[in-house]
């Protein structure tokens, strides 16, 4: 799974900084400096995101690609809380980083292992990973999915309309495309309402 940004709800203090770094669509800003957005997303932003999750103990990101339909759409705003392999279960969708790049996948087992436990993962999409996932390179788990403007908990088991979708979207690459375009244009219909129903309530708000 890729990631496109973080969003412009994310905020952390960062050691090494002076200030508070926003992370938002435009410009980020440091302690008055400013940093641009490809400065944090090539080799400083997964140290400044990392280092975010385990002060603040949650980010929020935005999803790109298509590995982890049906459970998750590309431009979905993810919440991801800072956890521990311990607190981990099989179902999770953790993030973790393996060779300076962050990976979000789908937990398949947990395995005792001869030194320390560690996860076996996979992409709802593709294959399983090969390379065990240890507790260091853990970073989070997707905890919230904002879908429609609404806040959806995120589950650890595909339901069995998921998993009929998933195999159709596996083997009919057309089958992707449409049911990609029907979602981004019920995502549009669902932001038009919800700026809709806000501005009727800030009309309605400031006459009273």
């Amino acid at each position: 799974m890729q990631f496109w940004r973080l969003t412009e709800n994310s905020s952390a203090m960062v050691p090494g900084f002076q200030g508070k770094i926003e992370m938002g669509r435009g410009d980020w800003t440091s302690g008055g400096r400013l940093l641009k957005k490809e400065c944090i997303f090539e080799g400083v932003p997964f140290a400044l995101a990392e280092e975010m999750l385990r002060e603040a103990g949650t980010i929020r990101v935005e999803a790109r690609g298509e590995s982890m339909l049906p459970a998750i759409f590309p431009g979905e705003e993810l919440i991801l809380h800072r956890v521990r392999l311990r607190d981990v279960s099989v179902g999770d969708v953790v993030l973790f980083v393996q060779k300076g790049k962050w990976h979000l996948e789908r937990v398949q087992e947990i395995l005792p292992g001869i030194a320390q436990p560690y996860l076996r993962t996979g992409l709802d999409m593709g294959s399983s990973r090969e390379e065990p996932v240890f507790g260091e390179e853990l970073l989070g788990r997707v905890v919230f999915v904002i879908r429609d403007c609404e806040e959806m908990v995120l589950s650890r088991k595909p339901s069995f309309g998921q998993l009929i979708l998933g195999t159709v979207l596996k083997n009919v690459p057309a089958a992707t495309l449409a049911f990609l375009a029907w979602r981004q244009l019920r995502s549009r219909i669902a932001n038009f309402r919800q700026g809709a129903e806000n501005a009727l309530a800030g009309s309605i708000g400031h006459n009273i």
